[in-house]
């Protein structure tokens, strides 16, 4: 029996082999770099995220540690379960250990592309719009995108498990459509068959939102797949009904967020009061982003890479700078010349729709940070599968021993960016001082690499520095932390480090420049970053504590000047309770602190357990229950039961 067209067109031993090859680059190269530091909110989403670290002994465990985290609406339950499942099989975290897990699903996710890729160039072939082999197109294409030195930010930083889980069900869901989608274009299909596919690419669908939010996109690139590759194809002929569905159900999506906005424009504005730039400014800079991460990904360039990007030019009008203008009206053609050539090149606009819808959603309207390199991990697969069909083209028409020495030229090339890459972000301290090197006007780099200095100069016993050395390390940190003010000398963060270190270390300086008075003055009008309350947090308790030698006065004086411009209530109520617990404040007073918080803000869960240990403290038994009966009552999806087990295991009758 003669094999079946697509068959003949898909399946050869020898491309397999280099996919093998380059998973094995891949994985040595990582393996050999994930090093075992924690880099930035791997710290508080894990390391201080009590809810995930679990034994894994009670089932209820399982259900508290799925819904741990405060990232996205739904908690990315799927994607904490596998953080819970390491922590109780490792018998804690390991940050090795949670790199190597991540290296795991992105060979995994590279695997599956393989398999992709070659599905639908197979169709392309079959309908006679692409000539190529797919087997090798495919393999090549893979290896790019598992090679890509822009994929180490999320490889080795152990957090983003949420995007390369999303995207392993998106791409997973994407190879059973076009597994299914290729039969059917050439025999059709039964009704029920139809259904049950549905119903298992709404089940990955599920795992691929469970996972990270943007896994919903699943089901706009499945009308991208359809308009670019199948065409409306059905039983061996165009069916123009379905044409025309893929065509609507590709607009759908676009249609629906004008409608939302148009309905209830809060749900797009409401995050923008956080951030420091405007909707508008948002809008008119990602198109200069999106060709950004299109020439990283292209000419991938790892000097310009880096983990903090703050130190890109918003986008203020259409000319202001003139790049905006042009960035636009580039998508615009590219986009109209891919419509307008779909027939001749359909890789072309499979390419720009994976990537532009991929983008959607974080490098859109939302009100996200305006750079991140880990939003390219999905809407690169198009943009590599585009190469590699390039590559290969271009490949066979050079004679065998060239072919061979371009080839060995071009994953040499990559591994050697890959590992210089990986290395950087073996450790917290490289990976700092490799950012601020590369982006000096990032004041968030600035910061970083100066808290890095200072957390290993912390540290400096357990990691055997000398004295000398040591010292070294605290002197430049402030030296790093004085540029990041001369970057923004409005910068919170900087102000509230050169205050403490100053009040610790270096008195000298201090008395040449009033921070204090620096930092009530740049209040007005600032939008607090997480690093800006995390450094006011550490000087609340440094003021607390004597450390930070400051007037009574002068601290409440700060107290209200964060209270009437930076933060919430509720978070100035924290600040404050760390500022009296870290002063010895003794418990009446303690306990004022936080009946007055929880009073305006009954559900701040957070509170409960300082709020017991007061009552505790006192041995106020009523006090004890009635707070314990408020807490349970105001976590109505028992999500912190674990930890109020923990505080009540040793209670006696």
């Amino acid at each position: 029996m003669q094999p079946s067209p697509l068959a003949a067109v898909v399946t050869n031993p020898q491309p397999r082999w280099l996919l093998v090859f380059v998973l094995g680059i891949a994985a040595i190269v990582y393996a050999c770099n994930a090093g075992n530091d924690f880099l930035f909110d791997d710290i508080p989403a894990l390391n201080g995220n009590e809810l995930v670290q679990i034994s894994g002994a009670r089932f209820d465990e399982w259900r508290t540690a799925a819904f741990s985290s405060n990232a996205g609406p739904l908690s990315r339950p799927l994607t904490m379960v596998s953080f819970a499942l390491q922590h109780a099989l490792d018998d804690g975290f390991s940050a090795r250990s949670l790199k190597l897990g991540n290296l795991a699903i992105h060979l995994a996710i590279g695997i599956l592309l393989f398999f992709l890729f070659r599905g639908l160039l197979g169709a392309l072939v079959l309908q006679g719009r692409v000539q190529c082999h797919a087997g090798w197109v495919a393999a090549v294409a893979a290896g790019l995108w598992l090679l890509h030195p822009l994929h180490v930010s999320t490889v080795l930083y152990a957090v983003q498990r949420m995007a390369q889980l999303s995207t392993l069900f998106v791409v997973l869901g994407l190879f059973l459509f076009v597994r299914w989608r290729s039969r059917w274009a050439v025999q059709g299909a039964r009704i029920d068959e139809v259904v049950a596919a549905a119903l298992w690419l709404f089940l990955v669908v599920i795992f691929a939102v469970l996972s990270k939010e943007n896994g919903a996109l699943l089901l706009w690139l499945v009308p991208a797949v359809e308009v670019a590759v199948y065409r409306g194809r059905w039983a061996g002929r165009r069916l123009p009904l379905l044409a025309s569905a893929g065509w609507f159900l590709l607009l759908l999506p676009l249609a629906l967020i004008a409608l939302i906005f148009w309905l209830s424009p809060e749900t797009f504005l409401g995050g923008y009061a956080q951030r420091n730039f405007t909707l508008e400014e948002r809008l008119l800079t990602q198109p200069r982003m999106l060709w950004q991460y299109v020439g990283w990904i292209v000419w991938p360039n790892i000097l310009s890479m880096g983990f903090q990007h703050d130190d890109t030019v918003l986008s203020s009008g259409w000319l202001n700078p003139l790049s905006t203008l042009i960035a636009l009206f580039a998508w615009l053609a590219v986009l109209a010349l891919a419509v307008w050539q779909r027939a001749r090149w359909p890789l072309l606009l499979l390419a720009v729709l994976i990537y532009l819808v991929g983008h959607s959603m974080e490098s859109s309207f939302l009100a996200l940070e305006m750079v991140y390199e880990h939003r390219n991990y999905l809407p690169s697969i198009g943009l590599c599968l585009l190469l590699g069909f390039a590559l290969v083209e271009l490949l066979r028409r050079l004679s065998p021993a060239r072919c061979a020495a371009a080839s060995f030229a071009l994953v040499a090339v990559f591994a050697l960016l890959l590992g210089v890459r990986s290395h950087t972000w073996s450790d917290d301290l490289t990976l700092s001082r490799t950012n601020v090197a590369r982006h000096p006007a990032s004041v968030r780099s600035n910061y970083f690499y100066g808290n890095a200095l200072l957390r290993q100069y912390r540290l400096r016993e357990s990691l055997g520095l000398a004295e000398k050395d040591a010292e070294a390390s605290l002197a430049v940190g402030r030296h790093y932390m004085e540029l990041m003010h001369q970057r923004d000398p409005a910068d919170i963060g900087a102000l509230v480090m050169l205050y403490y270190l100053d009040s610790l270390f270096f008195p000298e300086l201090g008395a040449q420049t009033d921070w204090l008075s620096t930092l009530q003055a740049a209040l007005p009008g600032r939008v607090l970053k997480a690093s800006d309350r995390n450094a006011l947090q550490v000087l609340a308790e440094c003021m607390g504590d004597g450390k930070c030698a400051t007037e009574d006065v002068e601290v409440e004086k700060l107290f209200a000047a964060l209270g009437r411009y930076s933060l919430t209530p509720s978070d100035l109520d924290s600040l404050r309770y760390s500022y009296l617990q870290a002063s010895g404040a003794p418990p009446d007073e303690l306990l004022a602190v936080l009946e007055g918080a929880l009073a305006r803000a009954p559900g701040q869960l957070s509170y409960y357990p300082y709020l017991l240990a007061q009552y505790n403290e006192l041995g106020d038994a009523e006090g004890l229950l009635r707070s314990a009966g408020q807490w349970m009552h105001y976590d109505t999806n028992r999500r912190q039961l674990p930890l109020q087990r923990q505080l009540f295991a040793g209670a006696t009758p």
